[in-house]
């Protein structure tokens, strides 16, 4: 069984199970396709009910990722919490959870991640990250307008 695979014999008997998880980032990390890094554990914690025909399951997904940065590219170290849910009919003696813990992931994942609130971005003439220093480059004639 991979980290987003449980077992559910017994859920009947039981009337639910509950599964908390510490999970290495590397085993996840194909989830993001690329578009963010895992830093650390990744918690899971889901709750399985059994449903007329099926399973039905709630929890979240929690850790911290990093992404580039949206104004000057280089690295925003961010948490993130993401709520997992979903239904399966038909489930056997296991339930994989991977797409649904996928689709929280990527809802969650920020369009315009920053490094920092006040990160100065990079100088759109010679690329210069503005938050390790001064950039040396005269005002474009557009900028000077402004």
């Amino acid at each position: 069984m991979n980290a987003l695979q449980f077992d559910l014999s017994g859920l009947r008997e039981k009337g639910s199970l509950t599964f908390a998880r510490q999970i290495e980032p590397q085993s996840l990390q194909p989830l993001l396709a690329g578009s963010a890094v895992f830093k650390g554990p990744l918690s899971l914690r889901l709750e399985i009910l059994p449903q007329p025909g099926g399973v039905t399951f709630h929890g979240e997904v929690s850790g911290q990722w990093e992404i580039a940065c949206a104004r000057c590219l280089g690295p925003a170290r961010l948490p993130f919490e993401a709520g997992v849910e979903g239904d399966v009919p038909g489930a056997g003696e296991s339930l994989d959870a991977s797409e649904e813990v996928r689709q929280a992931l990527h809802l969650v994942l920020p369009l315009n991640a920053r490094c920092k609130p006040d990160c100065k971005g990079l100088c759109p003439q010679c690329g210069c990250n503005r938050n390790e220093g001064k950039c040396v480059c005269q005002p474009s004639e557009f900028s000077a307008r402004r």
